[in-house]
């Protein structure tokens, strides 16, 4: 199993290292979800918005890329409507993006999706979801895996997040930033499947590091 763990989480890293590829999983995404045409072309415009630099068309397809790499059912179009579209509304500064995000599939997705847009409205606080559908915790899981990446690329991330909150001053940033990772330091557990096996402990990692370099600056 830990040969296994570390196999699987080597070939997550080198998922998110390679944007090109990352992009292309968010096009693969869009084929599987079986979406009309016009929401495609929607939510294409709305991942490439200017003000994006973390929350764009390629963090969403490393999720689904990872969903597959990790044993994922391929099949799964629920789970798929939600990574696709748990992002599709995004303001930096917004307090209801994933209400709005749940409305646009429900909005622009003929049939059900009731699960889909449960899901999407669970991601608004990770930590505070308290279910316990097994699908609704791999999506949760796989939105926090990138805090587990290798110290260079959550780094990047850090830096493609400070970007969308580029209308923040300096001061208000670390708090808020310094906030955001206790919570999640603070916490038991990250990750409530079995992905946790292999994204916990780097996460724990880096939480602890970005909040001691925090500490510093202030």
């Amino acid at each position: 199993m830990v040969h296994s763990s570390n196999r699987e989480f080597e070939a997550g890293m080198a998922l998110a290292a390679d944007l090109d590829q990352c992009r292309a999983g968010f096009g693969a995404l869009l084929a599987r979800a079986d979406i009309p045409p016009a929401a495609a072309t929607e939510l294409r415009r709305r991942y490439a918005e200017p003000h994006r630099a973390y929350h764009d068309a390629a963090h969403v397809g490393l999720l689904w890329l990872r969903h597959l790499l990790h044993g994922g059912d391929a099949g799964d179009r629920d789970l798929a409507l939600a990574i696709l579209f748990h992002d599709a509304v995004y303001e930096p500064l917004g307090r209801d993006n994933e209400a709005r995000s749940a409305a646009l599939l429900a909005a622009m997705v003929p049939g059900r999706t009731d699960w889909a847009q449960a899901a999407i409205l669970a991601t608004a606080d990770h930590l505070g979801y308290a279910g316990t559908d097994c699908r609704t915790l791999r999506l949760l899981d796989l939105d926090l895996t990138p805090l587990a990446e290798r110290p260079a690329l959550f780094a990047r991330n850090t830096d493609f997040l400070r970007r969308e909150y580029a209308a923040v001053a300096d001061p208000a940033w670390r708090q808020g930033r310094h906030a955001v990772l206790a919570r999640f330091a603070a916490t038991k557990k990250l990750f409530r499947t079995r992905l946790g096996l292999i994204y916990e402990a780097p996460a724990r990692a880096n939480l602890t590091a970005e909040l001691a370099a925090l500490a510093a600056a202030a």
